[in-house]
């Protein structure tokens, strides 16, 4: 779709998965200091000590996770490196990853670049796009390694609750199974929703990889900065493999990292205010179009509506939003086989913008009777 809207004009971008936030100034000015200071050298692999040390503090007073920052965690360039280098220390060839579908689709490719078999467990609109334990169970075979959470998620904006992750931890321990839990939107959370990391849960920190990132919180996608915490064993392993790489996250983005988990938290719940506002606006908007049904998110800034009514895979709505309403959006095959009702519609622009885009597709002829 990105390809496709190169060199159009007129058009409103609803596809992109970032914030449209500035990163916030103190982070800015900690980087400008750690060139001033000399920041630009060599980190050690797993990230900067005093980096490490805060991130232990936060893991624990946010998630409930206990994490030794000198072999519990390693600092990565984003989320991304984290995800896939936690697959391949774990995942040997044939080994099978239960992963969330529709989901965030670079998970079943990094299963396919160690050689593992990505098996699509289906989320459903009526359970409101949460992992169910149930359909789990059913899908584990004795190739079974590891599942993949995601909460909240990209794309449908679902937050598993803590029953849900309590069945998911049982089926851990009862199989002797991996969790990867990917919980980068942590904090964008609505409606009094709760976030809940499964690693806190009864002797599940020995089995569980957690990913998080500046990314989302902070507007620092460009930046290039998450971690990861889990056993010592596995940390060890993805810091060798960061070695070659990358060899450590870059120096300057880190420092800029510990400013924001050490800097106040009100950029954090300014930008949330602005998210909810969106949503609030868009998923109103949707919701009147008698053609489209959409879950109202509960984390993350997508929406991610239904549109079977109008009869059209995704990616051939997508192209004709494209071309008759010039508005972006992300088909929903694009996040596994189970996605092809849907589009993904980020939140991630303004709201004049996102009105605008409302009313292109208010007016156009496939979303009316």
């Amino acid at each position: 779709m990105y390809d496709l809207a190169l060199g159009v004009e007129g058009l409103v971008h609803l596809e992109i998965g970032e914030p449209d936030f500035s990163t916030p100034q103190h982070i800015i000015d900690a980087a400008k200091r750690a060139l001033d200071e000399g920041h630009t050298h060599y980190t050690p692999n797993a990230g900067y000590k005093d980096l490490r040390e805060q991130i232990a503090r936060k893991v624990l007073e946010d998630n409930g996770i206990e994490a030794r920052p000198e072999s519990d965690i390693i600092v990565t360039a984003g989320a991304m490196q984290a995800i896939s280098s936690a697959i391949l220390v774990t995942i040997d060839p044939g080994d099978e990853v239960l992963i969330p579908d529709p989901g965030y689709e670079s998970f079943s490719r990094q299963v396919k670049f160690a050689d593992g078999v990505p098996v699509p467990v289906q989320v459903k609109e009526e359970e409101e796009f949460r992992l169910n334990p149930k359909g789990v169970e059913k899908a584990i075979t004795k190739k079974t390694k590891m599942i993949v959470v995601n909460t909240p998620s990209n794309p449908t904006g679902s937050v598993m609750t803590q029953r849900d992750l309590e069945g998911i931890a049982e089926l851990a321990k009862q199989h002797d199974l991996l969790v990867l839990s990917d919980e980068i939107y942590e904090k964008i959370l609505y409606d009094g929703a709760k976030h809940h990391s499964i690693a806190s849960f009864p002797d599940m920190a020995d089995r569980t990889i957690t990913v998080f990132a500046f990314s989302k919180t902070y507007a620092m996608t460009g930046w290039r900065v998450g971690y990861a915490v889990g056993p010592k064993p596995i940390v060890k392993e993805m810091t060798k493999i960061q070695e070659f790489y990358v060899t450590c996250a870059p120096s300057i983005c880190q420092r800029a990292a510990l400013a924001a988990l050490e800097g106040s938290q009100d950029c954090v719940r300014e930008m949330l205010h602005e998210f909810s506002r969106r949503r609030d606006f868009m998923y109103n908007e949707l919701t009147q179009l008698k053609r489209l049904s959409c879950v109202r998110p509960k984390g993350a800034f997508y929406l991610f509506p239904n549109i079977a009514g109008i009869g059209l895979r995704s990616e051939e709505t997508a192209k004709i939003l494209l071309e008759k309403g010039k508005v972006v959006t992300a088909p929903g095959r694009a996040f596994g086989k189970h996605g092809d009702n849907f589009l993904r519609m980020s939140l991630g622009t303004s709201m004049q913008n996102l009105k605008s885009a409302a009313e292109r597709i208010r007016t156009m002829p496939l979303f009316k009777e």
